[in-house]
């Protein structure tokens, strides 16, 4: 039975009932019609037990007598039992074996997976598919149809964000190639991936209120490409946002969710809004273009009725949502299906997964004089948290069995001679961190260690992102920053310090030295408006333009071994719209060990008419080499790719002009430059009838060529006088409505552009 058949089943009313949420995570089933209740559920870091617990076995647990305080207790505490009563425990025995026939059979032992930064840090498209496929296989275990942040793409703006962790990077095309493969890993299992929250949600402070004041710039080359990708990889849903973007909500903001996201990008999946993220008529965010509405009971279908009635909702909106809503149950509502791979199997893979991408995600920050890797892991003596924090708090705790502790890993050696001081600090969901400072009990350990000078010291940092170091980055010898790693951090920083691994991952965020030096810093909101006022500078783009020195910059991290660039070249020295920049070049292991570089290429338009980045980001690769091996690479470029949003003229324009090609490890350590000329860029911005009055104005030869062709064509010689006094920035075309018999000043154009 075809969605069209199912959909011409049904009444108004139960059209209008799809959309609304029925449970906390759970869709609504109209049987008769052969439509079946959906399990949603938060995974982006593995399976969210709260959630579902809470979904599936609340109403069994209050039948049965316990409370609700006894039944929370028994979830976060699964498989601590020494922390549970002999009532609490009888309640965990019971909904362990609840929870073990409703996965068909299997024990429930979750796994717990790196949230979006140490998957971004691993700059490994590969290695972020392949947990994507591991989460889908969860997914799978545990009947879930829509495993819900997968990915979130939210760019990471403001390391103060109490969601920093769940993004990706500070750039939007590693956020966006990395992104869309979570979205292919997660949807190769037959689970339905989700991409959220569209779009700018980048902090935690007043998020269902606040109003972000963004330019339209910003929106188009920052905030909005790595959800460009992702829709276009074929992700199935799409979460709209809590914030408002320029004053309206993202749940009511057609703009956004259907000029861009569905007509735009021709997003053909289902658009639900974040938990309670409509807060106006729900009749108003289907017309808007939001497929469902979610937590449940939303129990808000009148209103839907009552804006189909008086037409703000019109029927062919009204019945694309309920299509596109049972079009997902009909593709990804698998609970009745065969688990697809044995479960020692399913074990086996999210194990792999989850340390594959911590060992190629940690990155080492640090190590003075070759401290690493380690001769003999005796040495190590663990001071600081005893516990690593796998997962962050809200959407993305994971309760699980299947971390070893960091005792398990290292031992309890109290003798050595490297002190490993363990930074575990917290961050969440709803609220954003109160600065970048280390709490006042590590600054003390850590100082006490330098003031004895008795040991090497080594600080891991299991953080959600930057934080300050600088008070004593020059007295410590090594810094491993490993994030919240899942349930394989501990083994794989092991056998990083041990060296049977070499660190490869690499800052997809910049490290400030002080808050204060971050490109956001005075535009925190103390209430409910939010001003983007960094604009475009985001992340290193910023610290760039305004010549301020990070910690770390972007794209950076150390090595066992050292790699070189060599023989750059381009394929061609000019280019022209359409075309493809191809760059070669040889990379050489040029140390004792094998290991992995990341290669950086950037490219930078100096001389620009719209103020523009130093350099930007423009493509990469994750290159592993033997030592003393060397290979030759080639990493492409489109010039379409390399144009800025024009609000003047509404979309992406490409200046003609010189452009320099930077190849490096970091965007401080570039390696290899070149330039290539693009002849002719957008028509817009050539030099020309489309240019400003500015651009002319001190080029006495267009100038004079222009004010002969004004007096030949009868056109008013004081209206370009007026607009080199007061607004040179007026375009000829626009003040002069016969700007196109300009043909004298048109061919001293060309001349000119050839010289």
């Amino acid at each position: 039975m075809t969605a069209i058949d199912i959909l011409n089943k049904l009444n108004d009313q139960q059209k209008a009932s799809l959309l609304c949420g029925a449970g906390f995570f759970s869709t609504r089933e109209i049987k008769e019609a052969g439509i079946d209740r959906m399990q949603f559920l938060d995974g982006g870091t593995g399976m969210n037990f709260e959630q579902l617990f809470g979904d599936i076995f609340i109403a069994y647990a209050i039948e049965n007598g316990y409370t609700r305080e006894q039944f929370d207790h028994v979830i976060h505490n699964f498989y601590k039992l020494d922390n549970l009563t002999d009532e609490e425990k009888k309640l965990r025995d019971e909904l362990f074996e609840k929870l073990t026939r409703y996965t068909g059979g299997f024990e429930p032992h979750p796994g717990c997976y790196p949230p979006g930064i140490l998957l971004g840090s691993t700059w490994n498209p590969e290695v972020v598919y392949e947990n994507g496929q591991a989460l889908g296989l969860e997914a799978r275990m545990y009947k879930v149809s829509c495993l819900l942040g997968t990915p979130n793409v939210n760019l990471l703006r403001e390391p103060r964000n109490g969601r920093f962790f769940e993004g990706y990077s500070e750039d939007p095309l590693v956020g966006g190639l990395l992104g869309r493969e979570m979205v292919k890993g997660v949807e190769s299992q037959q689970v339905a991936s989700d991409v959220k929250h569209f779009a700018a949600n980048n902090l935690e402070i007043n998020r269902s209120g606040i109003d972000q004041r963004i330019s339209r710039r910003a929106l188009e080359e920052m905030y909005l490409p790595a959800f460009e990708k992702c829709v276009k990889a074929g992700a199935a849903t799409v979460m709209a946002a809590y914030p408002k973007i320029n004053g309206e909500h993202c749940t009511e903001n057609p703009w956004l969710l259907r000029e861009v996201l569905k007509d735009r990008w021709g997003f053909e999946g289902l658009c639900m809004t974040d938990w309670g993220a409509c807060v106006g008529d729900s009749g108003d965010s289907v017309a808007s273009g939001i497929d469902l509405l979610m937590l449940g009971p939303w129990n808000k279908e009148d209103e839907i009725l009552a804006a189909l009635a008086d037409g703000r909702l019109s029927r062919e909106d009204f019945e694309d949502a309920c299509l596109r809503f049972i079009e997902l149950g009909i593709k990804y509502n698998k609970n009745d299906t065969t688990f697809p791979v044995p479960y020692d199997e399913y074990i086996e893979k999210g194990r792999k997964a989850c340390y594959d991408a911590c060992a190629e995600g940690i990155v080492m920050l640090k190590n003075e004089n070759a401290l690493f890797p380690l001769d003999d892991m005796n040495r190590v003596t663990l001071y600081g948290s005893d516990e690593l924090r796998i997962y962050g708090s809200g959407s993305a705790q994971v309760i699980t069995d299947r971390a070893p502790s960091l005792k398990d890993v290292f031992g309890q050696n109290k003798d050595g001679d490297v002190a490993v001081v363990v930074v575990s600090l917290p961050s969440a969901e709803g609220t954003d961190r109160v600065d970048l400072k280390l709490p006042d009990e590590y600054r003390r350990l850590i100082r006490g260690l330098i003031n004895d000078g008795s040991k090497k010291i080594c600080l891991v940092l299991n953080v959600p992102g930057p934080v300050e170091l600088t008070e004593f980055i020059d007295d410590i010898d090594a810094v491993f920053l490993i994030y919240y790693p899942g349930m394989e951090g501990a083994r794989a920083l092991y056998d990083i310090m041990s060296g049977k691994v070499n660190p490869s991952g690499r800052l997809t965020v910049t490290f400030p030295k002080r808050y204060e030096d971050t490109p956001a810093f005075l535009n925190y909101p103390d209430g409910f408006t939010c001003v983007y006022g960094e604009d475009i500078y985001v992340g290193y783009r910023g610290y760039e333009k305004r010549k301020v020195e990070p910690l770390f910059p972007f794209g950076f991290g150390l090595s066992y071994t050292d790699f070189e660039i060599e023989n750059m070249h381009l394929d061609k020295s000019e280019y022209a719209l359409g075309d493809t920049v191809k760059v070669s070049f040889t990379l050489k292991n040029t140390g004792t060990r094998d290991g992995a570089q990341v290669v950086q290429l950037y490219v930078g338009d100096s001389v620009s008419m719209q103020s523009k980045p130093v350099k930007e980001l423009r493509a990469f690769g994750k290159y592993e080499l033997k030592a003393g091996q060397s290979a030759d690479y080639e990493l492409e470029v489109s010039i379409n790719d390399i144009g800025s949003y024009s609000e003047d003229y509404g979309k992406f324009l490409i200046e003609d002009g010189i452009y320099e090609v930077s190849l490096g490890f970091s965007s401080s350590d570039i390696r290899k430059k070149c330039s290539f000329r693009l002849r002719e860029g957008s028509p817009e911005l050539m030099l020309g009838i489309h240019s400003r009055v500015l651009d002319i104005m001190y080029i006495p030869s267009l100038r004079d060529a222009l004010v002969e062709d004004i007096r030949r064509t009868g056109a008013d010689l004081q209206t370009l006088i007026d607009n080199e006094r007061y607004t040179p920035n007026a375009r000829i075309n626009v003040i002069y409505k016969n700007a196109e018999e300009f043909n004298n000043f048109v061919k001293e154009y060309n001349n000119y552009l050839k010289e």
